[in-house]
């Protein structure tokens, strides 16, 4: 009887500990207190403006052309690339560069204050937004 009381608790406990972990970063910065970006939102934010943005170790500059077009590069060199971009109806700004060869990839838009942060579809975050100023190119 003990070890099934032992054994119902473990299995509990991993059941548990797997619903915690499987959250993902979009729904934690949700839960943190963000809000997700409605079209309009996104749309004022960043179009006919240069968005200095963070992947990881890298640092981009993209401008957000009116005639969706996007314009992006490194910022210490090394890249420099274009494409196309949409804001879609159900929230999203999706971007296709040359190198995506048509394939768009969409992304979630949050605010926390000052903070604003893009998601990818697995939830993960991929760029954080440093800067964003009115421009007409890169």
């Amino acid at each position: 009887m003990q070890l099934a009381k032992s054994l119902t608790t473990a299995i509990a406990f991993v059941f548990i500990s797997h619903n915690a972990i499987a959250g993902t970063e979009l729904e934690a910065a949700v839960k943190n207190g963000g809000e997700v970006l409605k079209a309009n939102a996104i749309s004022e934010l960043m179009v006919g403006k240069v968005v200095t943005a963070r992947a990881g170790e890298k640092m981009f500059r993209f401008y957000y052309d009116p005639s969706n077009v996007l314009h992006g590069e490194l910022t210490n060199g090394g890249w420099k690339g274009s494409g196309a971009y949409a804001i879609t109806d159900n929230n999203q700004i999706c971007v296709s560069m040359a190198a995506d060869k048509g394939r768009y990839r969409c992304l979630t838009v949050v605010r926390n204050g000052e903070a604003v942060q893009k998601f990818n579809v697995e939830g993960k975050m991929v760029f954080e937004l440093l800067g964003i100023k009115p421009s007409t190119g890169l």
